[in-house]
């Protein structure tokens, strides 16, 4: 393999970020390692915004941001012998047009997957969302769903989202709500059949004025203190909160009235970080990381989920800095954005 040149997508500083053409300087592959052509990117909307803008603690620059890739393998070393060139892949890789990808102990935090023939009918950004349909599942695989409950997801990005879509399959009377207006109407054209737009604790009242109680399952997947504290403030007793969203910014407040909720009603929180689900079937439990593939991508092919009105904005990586400025500072205009380096 000859240094090759690669087109990059990196986080310079706050607020800061550039496609910037770097060199491959690796001339043979390592033990386990691929070369790998990215054909399209997800951004991964809370992840990512949270390093652009310095709301992860600890962030330290320069980053290479992303983690939800669709491409081709180019090239292969020793030892990968379940991959050969040509082969279509699912991968944990950053925005990046070219990568070397050193096959990792399967999970879904270090996670490739082959897609077979059986995945031919998905485009390149549609096989994209893949992965964010895996961290979504998480949010719904946990719950102790049963029949007439109602459900009540915080946050409509694109998992909260596609979390709330979830329940709705299932058959759940589900309410999504959010703080920012257009973001419920995109949820609404997605599929959802109740959405609202409310902030704040108006969002408690407007859960118990909609479903007459309070709700049985509340996900959120907003990743906001404030909106965990509406999720466990709302939830019924006996009931379940699940925390799919990752809190990342300071927020001051007395939580004596939360924890005498949970105590008192009987709550159980469940923490539902990606990672949850094994790669492969393991004994004791019937979940993993390639069955719940299979299963979103059914959900896809059967039109339960739509891609196309989930992504708004297909970009080239030379305008990631533009899709970064409005998933954060226009959310009433970008909702979802991916990358398209064909």
């Amino acid at each position: 393999m000859k240094n090759m040149q690669s087109r990059n997508i990196k986080i310079i500083e706050k607020a800061n970020v550039v496609c910037i053409t770097e060199t491959l300087d690796t001339i043979t592959l390592g033990a386990g390692e691929l070369l790998i052509r990215n054909e399209a990117s997800l951004i991964s909307t809370g992840t990512e915004l949270s390093r652009v803008y310095a709301l992860k603690k600890g962030v330290v620059y320069p980053v290479y941001p992303g983690y939800a890739s669709i491409g081709k393998v180019e090239e292969t070393g020793e030892g990968c012998r379940e991959f050969k060139k040509g082969d279509r892949v699912l991968f944990s890789g950053p925005h990046q047009e070219l990568q070397l990808f050193t096959i990792p102990e399967m999970s879904s935090l270090g996670m490739i997957v082959k897609l077979g023939p059986e995945f031919d009918w998905l485009s390149s950004v549609e096989a994209s969302l893949l992965h964010l349909g895996l961290v979504a599942m998480n949010g719904i695989l946990p719950a102790d769903l049963k029949l007439g409950d109602k459900v009540c997801v915080f946050g409509l990005g694109i998992v909260g989202l596609i979390t709330a879509l979830l329940y709705q399959a299932c058959g759940a009377c589900v309410l999504g709500i959010d703080s920012v207006e257009n973001r419920a109407f995109h949820a609404k054209k997605a599929g959802l059949e109740h959405v609202l737009a409310k902030d704040g604790e108006n969002q408690i009242a407007a859960v118990t004025n909609f479903f007459g109680k309070e709700a049985d399952i509340v996900v959120d997947a907003s990743g906001r203190s404030e909106g965990i504290i509406n999720a466990i403030m709302c939830c019924t007793e006996n009931g379940q909160v699940i925390l799919l969203g990752s809190p990342r910014t300071d927020y001051v407040y007395n939580v004596t009235d939360v924890f005498s909720r949970i105590h008192m009603k009987m709550i159980t929180v469940t923490g539902a970080f990606n990672g949850r689900y094994p790669f492969t079937k393991k004994e004791g439990s019937r979940e993993s990381i390639q069955r719940n593939l299979t299963s979103f991508a059914a959900l896809i092919k059967d039109g339960t989920i739509k891609p196309q009105n989930i992504i708004s904005h297909i970009i080239k990586p030379e305008a990631v800095m533009e899709a970064y400025d409005g998933l954060f500072n226009h959310p009433d205009i970008y909702s979802c954005a991916a990358i398209d380096w064909t």
